[in-house]
């Protein structure tokens, strides 16, 4: 009997073709946008690590206020930062320069520095025996060289308040002068968790962040609003990191940020705007009047 044959096994083979330049770039394609979603993604991590280490150090330097006031009678930080007025109105106190969170003395008023403040300017202020590290005044959202990001509430911790302009001081102008109010001490402010104390500020050229934040009630009239300060408008668009007097802190939404960046980029400093009332509401809620 004759054995079976074995079938014979044959292999097909397919051919083997190369990538397209179509696949290929579709491909690239891919990649690009998956990078650009990481990109963003990454981006967007880092800008709130950043905003979160700003509210930290705002709180940190609010807590720096209480502490210093505890130990002073109740007296709070003035929010001005510079021992001789630019302006040669002769304005600052013994008082008012003892009590400055920030001092820099300049040896000649009208040679402004491109960026004020030094590191002596932080140590020889009232603030840095309660911080002692300057890397607390500079916000990390800041894209600047400057080494101080903040400002303090000029109307917080002053004789004669708003910032204690004596053109204004005993004899302010009559539409102004209920929102020239006293406030050197704590017991002052009646609602500290709706005070504003700490935020991070941008004048329009990055330097002359001499005064405290500040933004008038009223101007001339009681219905022309005034930004004296700006606040840092573009560090984190449409975000503003605020500390309040209670140590609590806000990342606060701004609701008109094109227009509010385009008054700040055109030095417009008179401007109104939902924005601007949300600021102006917190300088010193249930004093000054609107």
């Amino acid at each position: 009997m004759t054995p079976h044959a074995r079938p014979s096994l044959t292999t097909s083979r397919i051919p083997r073709t190369a990538f397209t330049l179509v696949e290929i770039l579709v491909v690239i394609a891919m990649v690009g946008v998956l990078i650009g979603v990481l990109v963003v993604s990454l981006s967007s991590v880092q800008t709130s690590a950043n905003s979160a280490a700003d509210l930290a150090n705002q709180s940190q330097i609010i807590k720096a206020n209480l502490n210093y006031a505890t130990d002073n009678n109740g007296r709070l930080f003035h929010p001005r930062t510079v021992g001789e007025e630019p302006n040669g109105t002769n304005d600052i106190d013994e008082d008012v320069i003892a009590r400055m969170w920030v001092r820099d003395d300049w040896e000649d008023p009208n040679n402004i520095p491109e960026t004020i403040t030094g590191v002596e300017a932080l140590q020889k202020g009232e603030a840095w025996e309660y911080l002692g590290n300057e890397s607390i005044y500079r916000s990390p959202l800041d894209p600047t060289q400057r080494l101080r990001s903040y400002s303090l509430n000029s109307f917080v911790g002053v004789n004669n308040g708003a910032d204690d302009y004596s053109g204004y001081a005993g004899n302010p102008p009559p539409n102004l002068a209920a929102n020239y109010i006293p406030c050197q001490t704590l017991s002052r402010i009646t609602q500290p968790s709706r005070t504003m104390g700490c935020i991070i500020e941008q004048d329009p050229d990055y330097a002359n962040n001499w005064n405290g934040f500040l933004v008038h009630p009223g101007w001339e009239n009681t219905t022309i609003a005034q930004w004296i300060d700006f606040p840092a408008w573009d560090w984190n668009p449409g975000r503003i990191t605020i500390a309040y007097m209670d140590g609590s802190t806000e990342n606060y939404r701004l609701t008109d940020y094109d227009n509010l960046s385009q008054a700040v980029q055109t030095h417009n400093v008179i401007y109104d705007s939902t924005d601007y009332r949300f600021f102006r509401d917190i300088m010193l809620p249930g004093r000054v009047k609107n």
